[in-house]
């Protein structure tokens, strides 16, 4: 459930013809109609405009969702649901490493079934507070049937790390219904260049999203700038040799440069630590990012420079991370914890953040991200009263939320 906003609901119209009415409707963040009307068929959005119901329209099914707004579901470009269970179980005091280290231990001693079932949970949490679409990463696998069962939609991704170059393709059996199946490489720092190549090379073929964490932690930082230090060492008590890895290297971002590894079908996820560089190069090579701040904060204690990314021109998704990380999976707490913790981020650059950002993030644009003609006439309804424009996007992302 949306605590701020109880009766918020996703909206999936059947084949039938509908038209739906709410007292705002967000087509995108940019363009929004008092007293909206949206025509659908076919489950496909056909017009979004303030014409009153005329005896054209006779042969439509009427929806009146009241005063509140309709607008695109929200994204969650960044999760993983096979660690749900270990919310509020791990230190988060004490460095990256040392959070690293129990998650492991935990996630060896911990039974399949409790994973899966607080998984499940997890989905539920996602879809009922306003959730449809997610990018969801899986090293175990454990996610994926799950995923398949679920009402969420977006992308599923196998993750992959360690040195053995694996040549595993049956995970990028392309989309089912509405989802898609993808691979990712784990980070820069624990994933052997020679496999995150490869895994690259498999979902460009198949014009899929390859998402990968790039420069989240210090330890990540000084491993790749030395290929020393106590990441290294860690690396070995897991049986993963890095010698032939190519360090060092300037800088994460630069590291993945020079193995051909950015291009517009690349998702970074948290881009922590970037210098300038290393923002210049993300924007030239259209690689997507997605951040997750509340996660950094917990982990890190430091934030993306979103401005930053902004005034560059990156168009960031927004993710949660595990909730091994963070109390929640609803992207508005997110939100709301970025107009918290950010100066000057519009409201109307937010939404976006959260819905058509993160539709392209995860390479479904197309279809959803807004309720423009054309695309998928999934919807969410925020029960939210508002008397302007502004005042609505406010409320939505929080603004207003003590």
């Amino acid at each position: 459930m949306n605590k701020r906003f109880p009766g918020t609901n996703i909206v999936r119209p059947d084949k039938s013809s509908q038209i739906h009415r709410a007292g705002w409707v967000i087509l995108n963040p940019w363009q929004i109609i008092e007293n909206g009307y949206v025509k659908i068929e076919n489950s496909i959005i056909k017009e979004v405009s303030r014409k009153k119901i005329s005896s054209q329209y006779s042969k439509y099914d009427f929806v009146d969702h009241g005063s509140g707004v309709l607008m695109s579901p929200l994204v969650n470009a960044h999760t993983h649901l096979e660690l749900s269970c270990f919310k509020d179980r791990l230190d988060m005091e004490n460095g990256f490493e040392t959070w690293v280290r129990e998650l492991i231990n935990l996630r060896e001693k911990t039974d399949t079934k409790v994973i899966k079932e607080n998984a499940r949970q997890s989905v539920n949490e996602l879809y009922n507070s306003g959730v449809l679409y997610v990018g969801e990463v899986s090293t175990t696998g454990i996610t994926r049937r799950i995923f398949e069962q679920s009402p969420l939609s977006g992308v599923w991704f196998q993750e992959f790390l360690g040195s053995e170059v694996a040549n595993e393709e049956s995970v990028l059996n392309g989309a089912q219904g509405e989802l898609n199946f993808s691979v990712a490489g784990h980070a820069p720092h624990t994933t052997a260049p020679s496999l995150l190549k490869l895994k690259k090379k498999q979902t460009n073929l198949k014009n899929l999203p390859f998402s990968i964490h790039v420069s989240e932690s210090d330890a990540e930082m000084e491993f790749i700038k030395t290929g020393k230090g106590k990441w290294a060492d860690f690396l070995k008590t897991r049986g993963i040799d890095s010698s032939s890895w190519n360090l060092p290297q300037q800088s994460p971002v630069i590291h993945l440069l020079n193995h051909d590894l950015l291009d517009p079908l690349t998702l970074m996820v948290h881009v922590l630590n970037p210098d300038n560089k290393d923002f210049e190069i993300i924007a030239e090579s259209g690689a997507k990012v997605c951040i997750c701040p509340r996660s950094n904060m917990n982990l890190h204690g430091k934030l993306p420079n979103l401005e930053k990314m902004l005034d560059i021109g990156i168009k960031p998704a927004l993710g949660t991370d595990s909730l091994a990380s963070c109390d929640s999976l609803s992207i508005f707490d997110e939100m709301h914890y970025i107009v918290q913790n950010y100066n000057n981020i519009k409201p109307s650059i937010l939404i976006a953040i959260a819905t058509q950002y993160g539709a392209d993030a995860l390479g479904i644009g197309d279809h959803t991200g807004s309720l423009e003609p054309g695309k998928i006439a999934d919807m969410l309804y925020i029960p939210v009263q508002a008397k302007t424009e502004t005042e609505l996007l406010e409320k939505i992302t929080g603004y207003e939320y003590d």
